[in-house]
């Protein structure tokens, strides 16, 4: 009984002598370690709560202060059809949204500017960085409003209110829900849409930064439809 306790005691001191050892000889590397990530992790919170809309707005309010605008306004467009636009716009979106859930670069490039996909790109590098990934899915369409056009000689903006239903959660590497839920949503978000529509104008290549007249890129043959709508900014409401 003795020498089982005395084994008992001998195993219990060494696991705590390599233990501390352990730390001692791996602290310099897993402090700055547990720095960077939480460095990261703010980064991401940061990017994340500047794409939110606080509003103290009752659900009266806002139907007053969001709502589409009248037939003169949407003459600035050529377009007679709001349904059609509504339907359009949405398209984009859809597109947008499925595109980052999916890891599809290209499509966010080809349905963003340059600002939105940098934003939504650093966001995907720093949670995979952390083995991290947001999932969207199920994303059925509530009700589009068109509430603001604002055209200039060189772009069209157009102020969208997007309601959509989805399941939006965040997992780790392992498949385990790290926040959100898997149960249906109903969110609502501000989406605003540019388009340039002087063609010979040249921008630049969301890819590599060149400049652009045509609708590729010459340098790294990304394709930049510069003639169409494409979003500008997604900032959800609350």
């Amino acid at each position: 009984m003795e020498e089982f306790i005395s084994i008992i005691f001998l195993v219990i001191f060494g696991t705590i002598f390599l233990l501390v050892t352990f730390l001692e000889l791996c602290w310099p590397i897993l402090i700055p370690v547990l720095i960077i990530s939480q460095i990261r992790k703010n980064k991401s919170n940061k990017a994340m709560k500047s794409n939110v809309i606080n509003t103290s707005n009752t659900k009266e309010d806002f139907k007053k202060k969001y709502k589409d605008i009248n037939q003169e306004k949407l003459r600035e467009l050529d377009i007679d059809d709001l349904n059609k636009l509504k339907a359009y716009l949405y398209e984009i979106f859809y597109k947008f949204e499925k595109a980052y859930n999916d890891l599809d670069y290209n499509t966010m490039i080809n349905t963003s500017t340059a600002k939105l996909y940098n934003n939504y790109h650093t966001n995907i590098v720093l949670n995979l960085r952390c083995a991290q990934k947001k999932i969207i899915e199920n994303i059925e369409l509530k009700k589009v409003t068109v509430y603001d056009i604002f055209c200039t000689t060189r772009k069209q903006v157009i102020s969208t209110i997007i309601e959509i239903e989805n399941i939006s959660y965040m997992m780790d590497h392992q498949g385990k829900i790290i926040s959100g839920k898997t149960s249906p949503i109903v969110e609502k978000f501000e989406v605003l849409f540019i388009k340039n529509y002087d063609n010979n104008a040249s921008i630049k290549c969301p890819n590599c930064g060149a400049s652009v007249s045509g609708s590729e890129c010459e340098y790294c043959g990304t394709k930049v439809r510069n003639n169409e709508f494409r979003i500008d900014s997604i900032k959800k409401i609350i």
